[in-house]
C-alpha cells in the first residue's frame, strides 16, 4: 500500500487559496512566474500520478516546458497598430532573456519546434540558456509574497537543478489543471497588456495568439490521417470523402497539447457533436489500437513532416484526462447527442498504451 494519500478537501482548498495568494500578492516584473506555474501544472499531468506522492522535477524538464509555452509567443504580433509586427515584451523593462533566446532559435528553424529539437547541439544550448534563467529568476522567487515565503509547492533550496513538488501538490495540479491554467493564462495576458499598452488595442485577441492554435495549421495532418484511417471517419467509421476535420482526441480545452498522436480525422458533424467531450471507451480503444499498431508508420511520417509527436506523453495525457472524468463521475460522448457515464474499462486500455 502506498505511504501517500490524496489531499483532503480542506487541503485542496488551502492549495487553491495559496495559488490565489501568489497571483494576487506576488511581485511580477516578467511573465516568468506565470510560465513557471503553468509548466509545473503541465508536468504534473505528464510526469505525475494521482497517488498524492511528491514529484521530483529537474530544472531541465521545467526549461523544456518553458520553451514549449513561449515558442509561439515569439512570433511577431500584428494588428492595426503594428503593421509589420512586434515582438511582445514579456518584461516590465527590457525584453526577457528567454524570449530573446527563443526568438533567435524560432527564426533559425522557420518556426518548427520539432526541427529545433532535432538540432541536438542547438537544442541543448537553448535548453541550457533557458535553464540558467529559470534557476536565477523565477524558481526560487515564485513562492515569495511581500517579505514572506509560503513554501507550499516545493522547498526553496535557492540552488540546484532539481525540485520536488511536495506531497499532494501534483495531485492538486492534475485535479484542477484546466482551472489553474486558465488562471495563469489570464494573469499572463493581463501582464502583457500592461507591458505592451502602446502596441495593443482593446479588441486584440491575445488569448488566441499566445495560447491558441490555428485551425488551418492542422490541415497538413489530413493526408496522413486519411491514409492511416483508410478514408473513414474515426468515430462513425463511414467514408470520409474529401472533407473532414482534424480533431484533438483529448480535447484542446482540457489540455493544450498539439502532439501529433492526439489527432484523428472525423466528419465535421461528428467533430462538432463530440466538441469538448471525451470519447467513450470504444473510441478510446480504437485510438489506443491505432497509435500502437501504426506506431512506427506514424512516427516516421510525423518526423518527415517535422511536427512534434510523442506517443507515450500522449498516452499519459489521456490517462490523466480519463482519470479526472472518472473522479468527477463524468459522461463521455458516443455519437450525435448520445452520452454515457464513463466506466473503469478505460484503465486497462490506457495501461496497455503506457506499457507499449
Amino acid at each position: 500500500m502506498s505511504q501517500w494519500s490524496i489531499p483532503s478537501d480542506r487541503e485542496q482548498l488551502q492549495f487553491l487559496k495559496n495559488i490565489q495568494r501568489l497571483l494576487d500578492e506576488g511581485s511580477f516584473v516578467a511573465s516568468y512566474k506565470f510560465a513557471l506555474l503553468h509548466a509545473l501544472a503541465d508536468l504534473a499531468v505528464t510526469e505525475g500520478d494521482d497517488s498524492g506522492a511528491p514529484l521530483p522535477l529537474s530544472t531541465r524538464q521545467i526549461s523544456e516546458q518553458f520553451i514549449k509555452l513561449y515558442w509561439q509567443q515569439v512570433r511577431p504580433f500584428r494588428n492595426a497598430n503594428t503593421v509589420n509586427g512586434v515582438l511582445l515584451r514579456q518584461n516590465a523593462g527590457k525584453q526577457a532573456s528567454v524570449v530573446t533566446h527563443l526568438h533567435r532559435a524560432h527564426s533559425s528553424v522557420a518556426g518548427s519546434l520539432f526541427r529545433m529539437q532535432q538540432e541536438t547541439r542547438a537544442w541543448r544550448k537553448l535548453v541550457s540558456d533557458v535553464d540558467s534563467t529559470v534557476r536565477m529568476m523565477p524558481l526560487w522567487k515564485l513562492q515569495t509574497v511581500g517579505n514572506e515565503r509560503i513554501e507550499f509547492l516545493y522547498a526553496n533550496q535557492d540552488r540546484g537543478g532539481v525540485i520536488k513538488l511536495k506531497p499532494g501538490v501534483a495531485y492538486c495540479m492534475r485535479t484542477f489543471h484546466p482551472m489553474l491554467c486558465g488562471l495563469f493564462r489570464a494573469a499572463w495576458i493581463d501582464f502583457l497588456r500592461h507591458a505592451n499598452a502602446s502596441e495593443l488595442g482593446a479588441g486584440d485577441d491575445l488569448q488566441e495568439f499566445l495560447f491558441g492554435h490555428e485551425r488551418g495549421s492542422l490541415d497538413f495532418y489530413k493526408s496522413i490521417l486519411f491514409e492511416v484511417q483508410s478514408g473513414e471517419c474515426f468515430y462513425c467509421k463511414r467514408e470520409m470523402g474529401e472533407g473532414g476535420d482534424v480533431d484533438h482526441f483529448i480535447p484542446w480545452s482540457r489540455c493544450h497539447s498539439d502532439l501529433a498522436h492526439n489527432f484523428v480525422l472525423a466528419h465535421r458533424g461528428c467533430n462538432n457533436a463530440k466538441s469538448d467531450h471525451l470519447a467513450f471507451e470504444k473510441h478510446l480503444e480504437a485510438w489506443v489500437e491505432r497509435n500502437s499498431s501504426r506506431r512506427e508508420e506514424l512516427e516516421q511520417r510525423y518526423s518527415v513532416s517535422a511536427v512534434v509527436h510523442d506517443a507515450n506523453t500522449s498516452a499519459r495525457i489521456a490517462t490523466w484526462a480519463y482519470s479526472c472524468a472518472e473522479q468527477a463521475h463524468g459522461q463521455v460522448w458516443i455519437r450525435g447527442k448520445e452520452f454515457k457515464h464513463l466506466d473503469d474499462s478505460w484503465r486497462d486500455l490506457l495501461w496497455v498504451a503506457a506499457a507499449s
